[in-house]
């Protein structure tokens, strides 16, 4: 049945996306694993462990904070935060329909835009001081209970007059390892001034004790 349909108010279907979105508990002890990362046409190798959803790598020095990044990033988002303590602090309204679902409005710092459809985040939309993105969510991992991790993802960066100034296409893989669904492997090509690649993968995962 489509979302405007099904009759339910912004604040429920949003609440109803967000939930279905794997999140680790929040007594996640944490992991540890050998890193392979790409970068500039180089692999380099070291080794990763997260306390909780806090990473500390092992590599040479001028990849080190950016391979801390993005698994910062790829825990950050698997972090749990309830819907009532999150985006549904702020009022919102439904402003559209159409191909990508049921557009939803924010009243946050961030003039949020987000569409959902079918019970999915489709399109997440931010503003920030020096610009925009919006992150075009393509295709999702389905894993235990029907909870959902992106798989392909597209995020376009705007400056402040809204002229594109970055494309990127993510492709992320998974893994279980104990009672745990951790990242696997996360792919980026970036188009900017210039085309990049990055591969960041993470072998031998276990669960720190």
């Amino acid at each position: 049945m489509p979302e405007r349909e099904a009759g339910l108010p912004a604040w429920a279907l949003l609440q109803r996306a967000r939930e279905r979105v794997y999140t680790l508990p929040p007594d996640f002890p944490g992991f540890r694993a050998r890193v392979a990362f790409f970068r500039h046409g180089v692999w380099h190798w070291g080794h990763a462990e997260a306390r909780g959803f806090t990473p500390r790598v092992e590599l040479l020095e001028d990849v080190r904070n950016e391979v801390e990044r993005e698994l910062a990033s790829l825990l950050g988002h698997r972090r749990p935060v309830p819907f009532s303590e999150g985006e549904g602090r702020y009022p919102m309204r439904l402003v559209e329909e159409g191909p990508l679902g049921t557009g939803i409005l924010l009243e946050d710092p961030y003039r949020s835009r987000i569409w959902v459809q079918q019970g999915r985040l489709t399109l997440v939309e931010r503003h920030l001081p020096q610009g925009s993105f919006r992150i075009h969510l393509e295709d999702w991992t389905v894993v235990e209970k029907e909870r959902l991790l992106p798989h392909r993802f597209l995020v376009v960066r705007r400056d402040g007059a809204g002229r594109i100034l970055r494309v990127e296409r993510y492709r992320d893989t998974y893994q279980r390892v104990g009672p745990y669904w951790l990242p696997q492997e996360r792919e980026v090509v970036a188009e900017g001034e210039e085309m990049e690649a990055m591969v960041l993968r993470l072998e031998e995962m276990e669960v720190v004790a």
